[in-house]
């Protein structure tokens, strides 16, 4: 299902949309205890880690895949744990902060996924996570706009069923949090901006990253080959210096877990 997004995909997506991704990470790593532990749950290309142990923390990586991992791994110079929520080899209370960036709108149950994220904080300490809202996105608005002008096939997306999925906005991802038994302490959109050029945009189109990719997949190649014309052609006004702009914003929320 939603997880499948996201194997096999590493080096594609860590040309393309992880620049995206990042730019939550001042926000997830803003304010950290010294000398705290953290953890991030689903690491990507290691990135936050990096930022997090840059600003004095002891930071540990878990990351569902093999190549992500490994990929993650190099970056780090350290061993990247293979797991997916919601079960994760760590011990109870392990960790001053938990981490998930753009993780609980991709997982098989969000819920449980939440509940394991305060699982692992211990009490006093934080769980911190971003998601995409179902707000449209500028990227997506020019994705769509390059699939209608290739005339290309409307594909068949992975979808949770309703009874695991929430709703995707801030107070959605505040309520995951609540009912694990945490207290919103922050709750809030962040904004930033994505630069990328459409060779990298593309090549996470083409290397089957996310729901673009399953869309580009479900192409004839004539489509596909009209597909990326268009983007050349649709882009043309976020165009800076040679890469696409794009103005991005997500929810995050911070919840503390209570002492005992």
């Amino acid at each position: 299902m939603a997880e499948a997004l996201w194997t096999g995909v590493a080096r594609a997506y860590a040309r393309s949309f992880a620049g995206l991704c990042e730019g939550g990470i001042p926000t997830l790593t803003a304010g950290l205890p010294p000398g705290g532990r953290l953890l991030d749950v689903g690491c990507g290309t290691g990135a936050l880690v990096q930022a997090a142990r840059d600003a004095g923390c002891e930071a540990v990586a878990v990351e569902l895949d093999l190549e992500m991992a490994a990929l993650a791994g190099e970056r780090l110079g350290t061993e990247v744990t293979v797991a997916s929520l919601p079960d994760l080899p760590f011990a109870d209370d392990g960790f001053d902060t938990v981490v998930a960036s753009f993780v609980l709108n991709h997982v098989e149950d969000p819920r449980a996924g939440a509940r394991e994220l305060v699982r692992l904080a211990a009490p006093g300490g934080s769980v911190r996570a971003t998601i995409w809202t179902s707000a449209p996105t500028v990227q997506g608005a020019l994705f769509r706009e390059v699939m209608e002008a290739s005339e290309a096939v409307e594909p068949v997306y992975p979808r949770l069923d309703e009874s695991l999925d929430f709703e995707r906005s801030l107070d959605g991802l505040g309520q995951l949090f609540a009912a694990a038994g945490a207290s919103v302490t922050d709750s809030r959109m962040v904004d930033w901006v994505w630069r990328v050029s459409p060779e990298d945009f593309w090549a996470g189109v083409t290397g089957g990253v996310g729901g673009v990719g399953v869309a580009w997949a479900a192409q004839t190649p004539d489509v596909q080959d009209r597909m990326r014309v268009e983007l050349d052609r649709l882009a043309e006004p976020l165009m800076d210096h040679g890469e696409m702009v794009f103005p991005a914003t997500a929810a995050y929320v911070e919840a503390r877990v209570p002492r005992s």
